[in-house]
């Protein structure tokens, strides 16, 4: 959510930018305007200081996935779209038309999409790549240090998955969950945290007992989960070691993520010329 919110965000900017173009810092030969700052500033009630600095980051980003030559083709962005619409339970058309009534063009979204997925395989290819996997040692230690966060993980769900090849069908199926739905396969799974995948560990934790998941696009199917019940909480680190290492990496992303960009900042050529 957050995600789309500075997608969004940056695409309102870049709208009213055109409007208003007093350069306000060059970062890279990328023009960040004193429109921008405001509007960044504005939207999400932050210090002005914050709001330049993320609009430092977002070119300094940008200028690095230009000299790393990453590439994204039109299909991966209409695939993504879908994606996004489907997890808001919207039609890509709902969507467009959504987005139209709050002043943004569609084309712009585009291409803010695209670079929010290239952004994502940089970070794929060139920061995470550079994270060694934890050994059990490393991990035990984490757990020990935070180990409040883990008093009460689940340590078995069930599950029911619904997959089909159609977003729609599904939609159908979460809206009549007793009902049997041509083209939809339902599996009942019961699962063991430590046997999970750490994404989709993450999904059900964040998903209330009784509900659905967002319906995910696999790029060969949909699916969602309707989490049925998500067991009891257990300590321990062998019972709740997938958990550990979801939280490990998570917050091993983060720190790569910024030293990666500090680096990049230190090295980059910036220059104010009016604040």
């Amino acid at each position: 959510m957050k995600k789309l919110l500075l997608t969004v965000l940056f695409s309102i900017v870049a709208l009213e930018a055109q409007v208003i173009d007093a350069i306000a810092i060059d970062v890279e030969g990328q023009a960040i305007t004193t429109l921008e700052i405001q509007v960044v500033q504005k939207n999400l009630n932050i210090s002005k200081e914050a709001a330049i600095e993320m609009l430092i980051r977002d070119r300094l980003e940008k200028a690095a996935i230009k000299e790393a030559g990453i590439t994204i083709s039109d299909q991966e962005v209409q695939a993504k779209i879908a994606n996004i619409a489907a997890s808001k339970n919207m039609t890509v058309a709902q969507m467009k038309s959504l987005l139209q009534k709050r002043g943004l063009t569609w084309e712009g979204y585009l291409k803010q999409i695209k670079v929010e997925l290239q952004k994502e395989r940089f970070f794929q290819e060139h920061i995470l790549s550079t994270i060694d996997r934890p050994s059990d040692e490393e991990l035990k230690t984490y757990y020990n240090t935070h180990i409040d966060e883990f008093s009460s993980a689940p340590i078995q769900m069930s599950l029911v998955a619904y997959t089909s090849n159609s977003s729609e069908r599904l939609k159908e199926a979460i809206s009549n969950p007793m009902k049997n739905i041509d083209g939809v396969i339902k599996k009942s799974i019961l699962a063991s945290s430590d046997q999970m995948s750490p994404a989709l560990l993450n999904l059900i934790e964040q998903t209330p007992s009784n509900s659905f998941t967002k319906i995910i696009n696999t790029g060969k199917e949909f699916i969602t989960y309707f989490v049925k019940s998500k067991g009891s909480g257990q300590s321990g680190f062998e019972a709740l070691k997938n958990a550990v290492f979801a939280k490990w990496i998570q917050s091993k992303r983060l720190q790569a993520s910024k030293d990666f960009l500090n680096k990049l900042k230190a090295n980059a050529k910036i220059r104010v010329i009016r604040l």
